[in-house]
């Protein structure tokens, strides 16, 4: 099969011919329809910030596609079946994974970094790691699922525990962020603020019914401007790595109020403002991915009509275009929110 594989120390894939992986009883065979291009494809690529255990790997970890065959132990799967494959892989034996909770495995493997990714035109893979993709979810929209909408979702509703009225301030809006928003509207928010320092990450926010869009290069203290327009943020989700907004978000938190780390930046994280956390109560939280639960409630939001992702998918293409892609998501080149490469040329219904 036909797949993009990343050398050690290359920082662009080559398109090469590798063999086919074994079917194993529990596997499932899946034909690749679309696969998301994503921020952290860069990180392992052109910035070469990310080291994987191994090389070569085939990189890609946001895939939907059809299944062409099933292992003699598979259970819920067959032939014909439309699928979203699960971007983290837990081990499936431990107390965290038996709890549906295979983020938090120690063990836990993301798909196209740890094991042989989807930028392919095939993968092979155990049968719990899928989920049933239904038949009104387009191909494209179903892959985005698997991280860059159900990362914000875990983010949103299972770390930060958003409840309907509240206030959410959405620091950084790339491709994760910028679902935070539509995401926090659907789910109840009274107002939801969009902070970046991007042009086009703002007017993607504003399309995604923000009520208000921050540039955070005409602020001095973004705290203040939040809470000048919101009287007090409930919910503060950072995905842009920049921990200096944690201190300045600080000062809008309404007390109680939840902060949740989920972006990932090079500087350490430091409070100077201790006494404001201890007084007025306010959480500090970590999020990482998704655990079982956020693809199968998205897939509810989305056949309930409550999550619109088609202005998601900024464009398709072959998967030769893969590294051009990359480049263009690196240097933001028509404000772009989601690539979607197809290895098997055109999507089609099945």
């Amino acid at each position: 099969m036909k797949a993009a594989v990343l050398y050690k120390d290359q920082t662009h894939l080559r398109i090469e011919d590798v063999p086919i992986p074994e079917l194993k009883p529990g596997d499932v065979r899946v034909n690749i329809k679309c696969c998301g291009v994503c921020g952290s494809d860069i990180h392992m690529t052109i910035h070469k910030q990310v080291r994987l255990r191994h090389y070569p790997t085939i990189l890609g970890h946001e895939a939907s596609g059809v299944v062409t065959e099933v292992g003699s132990d598979v259970k819920k799967f067959k032939k014909g079946d439309r699928v979203v494959v699960c971007s983290g892989l837990g081990c499936g034996k431990c107390r965290q994974c038996l709890k549906g909770r295979h983020n938090l495995c120690p063990e836990i493997n993301v798909l196209g970094a740890e094991m042989n990714g989807a930028y392919a035109e095939q993968i092979t893979i155990e049968e719990r790691h899928l989920y049933h993709l239904p038949d009104q979810i387009p191909f494209d929209q179903g892959a985005i699922l698997a991280d860059a909408v159900s990362t914000p979702y875990h983010a949103l509703k299972f770390v930060g525990k958003i409840e309907p009225g509240e206030v959410v301030a959405v620091y950084g809006c790339g491709g994760l962020g910028i679902h935070a928003v539509t995401l926090a509207r659907a789910l109840g928010a009274s107002k939801v603020i969009a902070l970046d320092v991007d042009e086009g990450a703002l007017d993607n926010a504003g399309k995604y019914k923000a009520d208000e869009m921050i540039d955070l290069r005409r602020v001095r203290n973004s705290g203040k401007t939040l809470q000048e327009l919101t009287g007090g943020v409930d919910l503060m989700l950072d995905f842009s790595g920049h921990y200096s907004n944690f201190e300045d978000a600080m000062r809008a938190m309404n007390p109680g109020g939840r902060m949740v780390m989920a972006g990932i930046g090079k500087h350490p994280f430091k409070l100077t403002f201790p006494f404001m956390v201890i007084n007025k109560q306010i959480s500090v939280l970590g999020s990482l991915g998704c655990d079982s639960r956020a693809i199968p409630e998205l897939i509810d939001l989305y056949t309930s009509g409550r999550l619109d992702l088609s202005t998601s998918i900024t464009s398709h293409h072959p998967l030769e275009d893969v590294n051009q892609c990359l480049e263009n998501l690196y240097y933001r080149k028509g404000n772009p929110i989601r690539f979607i490469i197809t290895p098997n040329g055109k999507i089609g219904a099945q």
